[in-house]
């Protein structure tokens, strides 16, 4: 099967959208949700690469997630046979019974389960990080749907990634997903903390503060 040009994933006038992040969450959900197990894989892919040249020379603490394939999420797993070989620490989130986000080491030999909602996460027999490993980390790949021109991000609503910033504003935060910038989400508010980098299989976007 062809795969279409990277170019061609977003409707034109995405590029130019001011619209409520309700809004745009519900459309990108949709219009990603047609996007081919091919398509997924192959952007993922050129995303991953351009990941890969924005890291630091020397080994660093980095967190990132593991992908619901079924929802077509950016699929980062071929990063990490890199980021080991690198000496990278790698962590990933774990939700809590109370629904709030836990950071745990990713080794090779770390365990995977889903858990309630279908999320892939270290089983509970691996120990949180402490709070000293977290405070170590640099780079947060973060999910997203979309973000804007000014670095504001839609998520997925439940504001994980936000509280985690917000203890931790130290982090460098970057974007990864399929789609280029929109103009402007309206409704963000005086908590939403804007992300440093956005990636895209296209596009490396960096935001001045």
């Amino acid at each position: 099967m062809k795969i279409p040009a990277i170019s061609n994933l977003f409707p034109n006038q995405w590029q130019h959208k001011k619209a409520l992040k309700s809004d745009i969450r519900a459309e990108i959900l949709a219009y990603r949700k047609n996007l081919s197990s091919s398509q997924v894989q192959t952007y993922s892919q050129k995303i991953c690469q351009q990941v890969i040249t924005q890291l630091p020379e020397k080994p660093t603490s980095i967190h990132l997630f593991l992908p619901i394939m079924k929802n077509h999420e950016v699929d980062l797993r071929s990063l990490l046979p890199v980021l080991w070989e690198r000496g990278d620490k790698v962590y990933v989130p774990r939700v809590t019974l109370d629904q709030t986000l836990e950071h745990v080491r990713l080794l090779p030999e770390t365990i995977i389960e889903e858990n309630r909602w279908g999320i892939p996460e270290p089983a509970l027999n691996h120990l949180p990080a402490t709070e000293e490993e977290i405070q170590a980390i640099e780079i947060v790949l973060t999910p997203l749907l979309v973000c804007d021109e000014q670095g504001f991000r839609v998520g997925y609503g439940g504001g994980f990634y936000d509280q985690f910033f917000h203890e931790y504003p130290h982090v460098d935060k970057i974007g990864v997903g399929f789609f280029e910038p929109i103009t402007k989400i309206l409704d963000t508010y005086e908590g939403d903390i804007p992300l440093d980098q956005y990636i895209s299989p296209m596009t490396i976007t960096r935001f001045h503060r």
